[in-house]
């Protein structure tokens, strides 16, 4: 810069156009090495520009001694160097330019023409007159080439984002070397130009500001583009435009001497400004407006594509919009909901609801429901729907929560529920009832000492104490579900137990059926009263049995899973129907004919299980067999397991006597 300063006090060196032209092309250069820019072919063509000026330099002082005629050749190498400029800002602005903004061309070719028209009524409006045609077109040439320049600069200026050092100060060197080139032109057309003066300080200018560009690290981007963003500075900067052309009418004016349009020139000058400020004050307000709805607008997507819900938007019924949670929930994709009507996925008998018929008429807003709705793969989704419309825009957003599973744990809970009463209530029958057989059986003993041997009342006193014990083998069933049977637990292996019981298995399942056992290679201990768990295995295989009647294999596996002790019994048998998984371990609830069974196999199972501690489950399906899970703890190291309420058993290891037989009605309640 000190340079610039002291070369109109030397009258005009040679040696510093001729180093300042070169150093400038090697800046750059030595900046694409140093910083190795994407568009490293527009910087050197750049650098390639500003060599052509620094020759065009060297043939004007060296060749024409400082004083040659206008144009000569160095004019060529300057309008060359101006080309070249062109075409490197152009691969600069493509890598800046987002999209397809062809506004953002016609921003920049008004602002540049505005630009021009100011600078043709100050410096050019009477400087073509004296020269020739070739000069005249030349010295057109220069304007021309400087100007396609600068609205390359302008058009990135317009990109949405954040400009760099390097960028201004290549606008910075591009407009000292207009209105340098301004200097020169002119006065070059009527030989007035003297070397030296300050105009050459706009051409060593652009060469120190196109040196530093290349050399500073930000021509590595040279903009930082900002998509979705528009700059008010545009608007101020085309209303600017305006202004340069009443500029330049004041000027054309001033130069001719036209002194008397001077206060309308004014006038007008003073209301181009005042409508930019206004326009500026609209979009400033636009753009306020604008981000507000665009972070609305970002902060209602993130909540409808983020939401554990399903959510559906539109008018008139259809399902313009929907998020992916209710997507996945039915099945079907963004697009083909769109396409749709709301009564397509929902079910036939919830497709008449009166809420939504009301709604639909426009007598209520909203509503909340549950709600059947269809997937794709015809599977029925519970829900609970919320709706609500905007009556007047007729636009309409339901909220729709998959309840399916919620359902299903609440009717197990139900299940567990009714089954705990049915224990309760079965269990305190059975209690009653056991007490009252255990007098029956007693009396019954009693009755047959009194009576002679051989007596035929003996066969009949026999008949009443046999029915007696079937009725108290009941009681114990209804007891073991009930829970309330005493257990005397043990460790036990339960793979053992099961193997000992293959052959008692065997015979009672009978010769069609084939039975199979698969056991884990590692204990499987459980603590529980071994004669119950018999009891449960043999009631699953009785029950396996029953569903075959044709015959097939019959699997039991015993395996350890996660500190719990899996027994699983298998059949490939008729299978059960979905409305009857949830009653077959009630008490009495049996399919097969009246007199086949009691009802009570796969509740004593139910009951044994769950006093000692363990849950059972069954998996099923029409024709494809069922699968009955039982799952009890693995013995700890220590300890003992409940042993459940208590409860009365059939026998006694006393003698019976009639005092220790009463008849239950006389004991108190």
């Amino acid at each position: 810069m000190g340079a610039i300063i002291l070369y109109p006090f030397t009258s005009g060196v040679p040696l510093v156009y001729d180093l300042f032209g070169l150093i400038a092309a090697g800046a750059i250069v030595a900046g694409v090495i140093v910083h190795r820019p994407v568009e490293r072919v527009g910087w050197l063509a750049l650098a390639a520009s500003q060599c052509l000026l620094g020759v065009g330099d060297l043939i004007y002082f060296r060749v024409y001694d400082g004083s040659p005629s206008f144009p000569s050749l160095a004019d060529a190498f300057y309008l060359g160097g101006g080309l070249l400029a062109v075409a490197g800002l152009v691969l600069l602005a493509s890598r800046a330019v987002i999209g397809r903004d062809w506004l953002s061309y016609v921003d920049a070719g008004v602002l540049t023409l505005a630009f021009g028209l100011f600078m043709w009524a100050v410096f050019f409006g009477n400087g073509l007159r004296g020269g020739t045609a070739f000069a005249n077109a030349v010295a057109i040439a220069y304007p021309a080439v400087l100007l396609t320049v600068l609205g390359t600069l302008l058009r990135v200026f317009f990109v949405r984002g954040g400009r760099t050092l390097s960028y201004y100060a290549l606008a910075g060197s591009v407009l000292a070397l207009v209105a340098a080139q301004a200097w020169y032109v002119v006065p070059a057309l009527s030989d007035r130009y003297v070397p030296g003066g300050w105009s050459d300080g706009g051409w060593l200018g652009a060469y120190v500001l196109a040196g530093f560009a290349g050399l500073h690290p930000s021509m590595k981007t040279f903009v930082r583009p900002r998509p979705a963003i528009l700059p008010v500075r545009r608007v101020i900067v085309l209303g600017c435009s305006l202004v340069l052309v009443a500029l330049a009418e004041i000027v054309d004016y001033a130069i001719a001497g036209q002194v008397d349009v001077y206060v309308f020139s004014t006038v007008a000058l003073v209301m181009a400004v005042l409508v930019v400020v206004r326009m500026a004050g609209v979009v400033r307000d636009l753009e306020q407006t604008r981000r507000v709805a665009e972070a609305s607008e970002r902060r209602f997507r993130m909540v409808f594509e983020r939401a554990p819900i399903g959510i559906s938007v539109g008018r008139g019924g259809i399902m313009s919009d929907t998020n992916p949670t209710l997507q996945e929930m039915l099945g079907y994709t963004r697009e083909e909901f769109a396409r749709m009507h709301y009564t397509e996925v929902t079910d036939r008998d919830d497709r008449n609801l009166s809420v939504q018929t009301e709604l639909d008429n426009g007598s209520r807003d909203a509503f909340s429901i549950d709600k059947r709705y269809v997937r794709k793969d015809g599977t029925v989704v519970e829900t609970h729907v919320h709706v609500a419309l905007d009556v007047e825009d007729g636009f309409g957003i339901s909220l729709i929560e998959d309840v399916t599973a919620r359902r299903q744990l609440e009717e197990q809970l139900r299940q567990s529920q009714k089954m705990e009463a049915i224990g309760k209530l079965a269990g305190g029958i059975a209690h009653d009832f056991n007490n009252l057989m255990t007098a029956v059986i007693g009396y019954s003993d009693l009755l047959g000492r009194e009576l002679e041997p051989g007596d035929p009342r003996h066969e009949r006193v026999g008949a009443i104490r046999d029915s007696a014990r079937r009725a108290g083998d009941l009681t114990q069933q209804l007891l073991a579900f009930g829970r309330r049977q005493l257990l005397q637990a043990a460790d036990v292996d339960l793979r053992a137990v099961v193997e000992g019981m293959e052959s008692l298995l065997r015979n009672l399942i009978g010769a069609r059926v084939v039975l199979e056992t698969v056991f884990a290679p590692e204990p499987v201990v459980v603590r529980v009263d071994p004669v119950q768990l018999e009891q449960v295995v043999m009631n699953l295989a009785v029950n396996a049995r029953d569903a075959m009647p044709e015959g097939g294999p019959l699997t039991i596996s015993v395996a350890a899973d996660e500190g719990v002790a899996v027994l699983r019994v298998t059949d490939t048998g008729v299978g059960i129907e979905p409305d009857l998984l949830q009653h077959i371990f009630e008490p009495f609830f049996t399919t097969k004919p009246v007199g086949e069974g009691t009802g009570l196999g796969l509740s004593t199972v139910y009951g044994i299980v769950g006093q000692s501690g363990g849950t059972v489950r069954v998996e099923s399906t029409p024709g494809n067999g069922a699968s009955f899970v039982v799952r009890l703890p693995l013995a700890p190291e220590a300890g003992t397991l409940p042993t459940g309420e208590g409860g009365a058993t059939l026998g006694t290891d006393k003698p019976l006597t009639d005092e220790s037989i009463k008849d239950p009605r006389e004991q108190p309640a």
